[in-house]
């Protein structure tokens, strides 16, 4: 009587192994997606606290900002843009060292969560940010000072996310080897260089 128990073993292990590999790209994924997420509100709140809001100032009818404040709001974007691009660039070496077999799908993964961390780093900062000035403007007294909501006006400033992960990604794949592997020399007489056997001369 033939054991059939041996090759079903065998058989549910190979199911496992496979399904192990298959579900592998999927766990990576939530990996970095998440941990992109996370670094965009860690972006928005360091975002909120190094940027100085831009100031209106109350008049009897309607509100003014000079041309400090409208500095203010420049440096506001260039701030974000700054913080994207070394967030950006850590991110894309990091991801791309950790997985260095699969350069394609960390790129991929990068770009998608880039830009996720570009709305959650505004997000954030939107919210620990100054409150909507229309309120205290209409309660301010002449000559009060206001403070701005903390904003991304331009949608070029979100590009620091995608163009720091590429700059970062660039600098791992085209930097040095990183197996560490030795290349082999050319074979002399059917053996590699190292091990191929002195010459001897005959006099």
């Amino acid at each position: 009587m033939r054991r059939s128990g041996a090759p079903a073993a065998e058989a549910g292990a190979r199911a496992d192994r496979s399904g192990g590999r298959a579900s592998r790209p999927l766990q990576e994924a939530v990996v970095v997606l998440g941990a992109l997420l996370v670094l965009g509100a860690v972006c928005g709140v360091v975002w909120s606290q190094v940027v100085t809001p831009a100031l209106f100032t109350k008049l009897a009818k309607g509100a003014v900002m000079g041309e400090v404040e409208l500095g203010q709001q420049f440096a506001r974007d260039g701030w974000y843009v700054v913080i994207a691009l070394v967030a950006g660039l850590l991110s894309g070496v990091t991801v791309l060292r950790w997985r260095p077999r699969a350069p394609l799908l960390g790129v991929g993964l990068l770009l998608v969560g880039c830009c996720l961390a570009a709305a959650v780093m505004a997000w954030v900062g939107h919210l620990l940010g100054p409150g909507d000035p229309q309120p205290l403007l209409s309660a301010a007294k002449v000559g009060a000072h206001v403070p701005q909501r903390l904003r991304v006006d331009t949608f070029v400033v979100y590009l620091g996310w995608p163009f720091g992960v590429l700059v970062g990604a660039l600098l791992v794949l085209l930097g040095p080897d990183r197996s560490g592997a030795a290349v082999p020399r050319a074979d002399v007489g059917g053996q590699p260089a190292e091990s191929a056997p002195p010459e001897r001369r005959t006099f």
